[in-house]
């Protein structure tokens, strides 16, 4: 497939400076007290009428995505379910005629979908949208006033930001920033930036959101729009780079995901002055193939046509952020302000060997645009013990404040043994907690910021841990004893420093200091690499911690079992300092795909990894079930990660014992939902 070159492409992104604005306005002004509006609201309808280069073609590239984004405790993970690359044949004509032919489609599923996308989000915006703007067949958006129409000069207003030079292969254009937003901010309308061409009154770009009275869909959280237009042989401007992000939530129940629809355009290849013929605007707007199909030479799979793209809410933040401060710190999410809240839906009902069978309930209010107050609670049949967390939450872009107040069961070590569900099943059949368990009652501030590359995460907080004993009685008649960890009142500062990519690629450094009864210092560092290959990805991962001697037990570093050592006993190494290390070789592999709802006649991806890895712990305490290792621990083992990834089946061997473990559980990305 060939690169897409415009006859002539003058972009934002070629050369920016700001010239000096003596007379710059700053205040708020209706349409109507601002000249260049009116004299570009006047273009936009009698665009190149009657001109030689008012009849144009070109070609649109696309890839269209659907993915979910899964939190992880302050870092997110993105899956593709379904992505789509589509060529287009794009028609126009004056006064504002304009047509789309699907020649060519291929798409591909990742995972178990029934996705349906509307016609509209397979081809691009060839008008700026017109006079009113529409999205998914208007079915998300819908009789949205444009503001450069004439009602909407009426129903917005407008501040002139910065006049901008361009430089371009000919000349130097001079653009000036204009921010819209509606008059009434609780009216359907855009919020956003226009970039304008002083001398020719164009439209160059256009970067908007919509406030929340817009949206028609009640799943619909946000959706960001990027237009960019390009200058054709010095004459009209027409679409050259198109962006629109749709995230959607659940309108009830707020969980740790979301879905996100980007659809990233490219247009060229422009042909100004032709001639169509009688029928060619007859029909439907986005025509052509109606299922994937046609002919194209597609560079390479469409896996790794989506690996250079960028992450499918990247550039959403700042456009949202802009748009809040624009009309006052607004809410701009179109999902309901309250909602029932949980980390997981095992949250409504999980079980442990402490407080047994433990229902809860929370909600979340949105206060403000960023401001959100969470409350949760819930009560351990087994045990009688009342648990629950509140937090006040203050997001501004990718940074985030938070206060907080919870009393909670907390496991040992930095990470779960298992998903809340596999855990709460194998807990109430026979017994088996992978989870070691302490009282936890805290309070704490903290924050969340970008540090460069990397984001940075600290917490002060004042803690009480109290140990606590096995109270539940599974359906096999035993549950194993919980360890004592608990130490008391303790004032907590901790920082996390993390640096990953969409792969999972990277560190993270994070540092602990306790001062209380029991004071102590603890330090971890984890660290993951990859490299392509011929046939999949070669792994690296290791990870190291080391505690002072007084570290509490609650805090201990512990191996064994799935995901660390498979083949050494879950949790049977631990202490005051750890090790462990693991390479790897991920490769595809062919497992046919089960009938599974909406899975049918797809090949989902499966990868089978076979790795080594060795592990060392030591400090431990003869008060524990984990025990520092004699010698060094080394695990051989394969990890089968199934149908998109949807499942992990894990065995391994222990080479100095001869042990075998397996285990099967949802792949680690899915735990937080689950």
């Amino acid at each position: 497939m060939s690169p897409i070159v415009p006859t002539r492409r003058v972009a934002l992104v070629l050369l920016l400076t700001l010239l000096p604005a003596a007379a710059r306005a700053q205040q708020w002004r209706g349409g109507d007290a601002v000249p260049l509006l009116g004299r570009a609201s006047a273009q936009r309808l009698r665009r190149d009428a009657d001109t030689l280069l008012a009849s144009w073609r070109a070609r649109a590239r696309g890839v269209v995505r659907m993915a979910s984004v899964i939190e992880h405790g302050g870092t997110s993970v993105e899956r593709v379910i379904r992505a789509e690359e589509l060529e287009v044949e794009v028609y126009g004509e004056a006064p504002n005629r304009h047509k789309q032919i699907i020649v060519a489609w291929r798409d591909s599923s990742f995972l178990p979908n029934q996705i349906r996308y509307h016609r509209d989000h397979l081809g691009i915006v060839a008008n700026d949208f017109g006079g009113v703007l529409r999205l998914g067949d208007g079915e998300e958006v819908r009789d949205v006033v444009h503001p450069l129409s004439p009602a909407g000069l009426l129903r917005y207003e407008f501040r002139e930001g910065d006049t901008l030079r361009i430089s371009g292969p000919a000349d130097t254009l001079r653009v000036i920033e204009v921010l819209v937003r509606p008059r009434d901010p609780t009216a359907a309308g855009t919020v956003g930036t226009l970039f304008i061409d002083v001398d020719r009154a164009a439209l160059v770009r256009f970067r908007f959101t919509f406030t929340p009275a817009s949206y028609r869909d009640p799943t619909v959280e946000d959706i960001t729009v990027t237009l960019e237009n390009g200058l054709q042989e010095g004459a009209r401007w027409l679409p050259t780079q198109q962006t629109i992000v749709i995230r959607r939530g659940q309108p009830l129940l707020d969980l740790p995901i979301r879905t996100v629809l980007r659809a990233d355009w490219s247009i060229g290849d422009y042909e100004l002055g032709v001639v169509h013929p009688l029928n060619r605007f007859a029909g439907f707007l986005v025509d052509g193939l109606r299922a994937p199909g046609g002919d194209s030479t597609w560079r390479g799979s469409l896996a790794e046509r989506l690996r250079p793209l960028p992450g499918a809410e990247a550039s959403i933040a700042e456009a949202q952020r802009a748009a809040a401060t624009a009309l006052g710190r607004r809410v701009l999410n179109g999902l309901p302000r309250t909602r029932l809240l949980a980390d997981g839906v095992s949250e409504f009902l999980r079980v442990n060997r402490v407080g047994g069978i433990t229902p809860s309930l929370g909600v979340r209010r949105q206060l403000g645009q960023g401001t959100t107050l969470g409350a949760r609670l819930g009560l351990g049949t087994s045990d009688g013990r009342l648990l629950g967390t509140m937090l006040l939450s203050r997001t501004d872009g990718s940074s985030s404040l938070h206060i907080g107040a919870e009393r909670r069961l907390s496991d040992v070590g930095d990470a779960p043994a298992a998903s809340g569900v596999a855990n709460s099943l194998s807990t109430a059949i026979d017994g088996t907690d992978l989870g070691d368990w302490t009282l936890l009652e805290r309070t704490w501030i903290g924050f969340r910021r970008p540090a460069g590359a990397a984001v940075l995460e600290w917490q002060l907080a004042r803690e009480w841990s109290w140990s606590v004993g096995t109270r539940f009685t599974p359906l096999s008649g035993a549950a194993g004893r919980n360890p004592a960890l608990g130490v008391g009142a303790a004032t907590v500062s901790r920082g996390r420093l993390t640096r990953k990519d969409a792969t999972g690629d990277g560190w993270q450094l994070s540092a602990e200091v306790g001062e209380g009864d029991v004071s102590w210092r603890r330090v971890a560092l984890a660290l993951r690499a990859s490299a392509p290959m011929s046939i999949g990805r070669v792994t690296v991962a290791a990870e190291a911690g080391v505690g002072s001697d007084s570290l509490p037990g609650y805090r201990h570093f512990v191996l064994g079992g799935k995901h660390t050592l498979p083949g050494v006993p879950l949790r049977a190494l631990g202490g005051r300092r750890m090790a462990r290390a693991e390479v790897g070789v991920a490769l595809p592999v062919g497992v046919p795909t089960p009938p599974f709802p909406n899975a049918r006649h797809l090949d989902l991806p499966s990868t089978l990894m076979p790795f080594l890895a060795v592990g060392v712990a030591a400090g431990d305490d003869a008060r524990r079930s984990w025990r520092g290792t004699r010698a060094l621990e080394s695990v051989a083992g394969v990890r089968l990660d199934l149908w998109g990834p949807l499942l992990r089946l894990e065995a391994g061997v222990s080479l100095r014992t001869g042990r075998i473990g397996f285990s099967i559980d949802a792949h680690p990305d899915w735990w937080p939902v689950l």
